[in-house]
């Protein structure tokens, strides 16, 4: 009888495990991005440096803020890369269309155009934000004039919703710092002078 039991409980777990649902993966770069060809955006020669972030929140899985303070990571949702990857791409993406749909007024001029970014606070919340606080340098050259511009970006998020909706809130954060980026471009190469926006 006892052997039946033993045989039944462990047939029990191994279908649990087997029920076990797979991990859920998520990605910064927006649907609209993925279908991007990547080509380079018209005048501009585009660069990100891999990003520098904490190692804390640099991992595959969510690491998110509990309402008490603490900190919990999320075992089940994933991203497809590290952080730190997703978010070079997902700045790429995102100013390459920015700069793409802004070329130099005359086409022939060519901008070269090198962006670091160092994340301080990446941070979220289910059902409550998404943040990202970092400083981001941006050099242009182009015809031997070369310009250096260091800024900082904090952009808030409110999220409602779980963790796909903390994903599009940081979505939403890497398109808001790619627009003070490609700001700053534009009104650089207009002649318009080049402060930083406010975020």
């Amino acid at each position: 009888m006892n052997v039946v039991r033993s045989t039944c409980i462990g047939i029990a777990l191994l279908l649990g495990s087997c029920a076990s649902t797979s991990p859920r993966f998520y990605t910064l770069v927006p649907e609209a991005g993925r279908n991007t060809s990547g080509a380079p955006a018209a005048g501009y020669r585009l660069q990100v440096e891999p990003v520098r972030i904490p190692a804390q929140v640099d991992r595959l899985e969510l690491v998110i803020r509990l309402p008490d303070g603490g900190i919990a990571i999320v075992d089940g949702d994933r991203w497809i890369a590290p952080v730190a990857d997703e978010l070079q791409s997902a700045l790429s993406v995102e100013l390459l269309h920015r700069l793409g749909d802004a070329g130099p007024a005359d086409a022939r001029e060519q901008y070269s155009v090198l962006v670091r970014l160092n994340v301080e606070r990446f941070e979220s919340s289910p059902n409550r934000y998404a943040m990202i606080e970092a400083s981001w340098q941006l050099e242009l050259k182009e015809a031997g004039k070369d310009l250096r511009v260091v800024c900082r970006t904090r952009a808030y998020e409110q999220v409602r919703g779980s963790y796909p909706e903390m994903v599009r809130g940081y979505q939403r954060a890497v398109a808001l710092i790619a627009d003070q980026i490609a700001t700053v471009v534009r009104n650089s190469v207009g002649g318009a002078g080049t402060e930083c926006p406010v975020s």
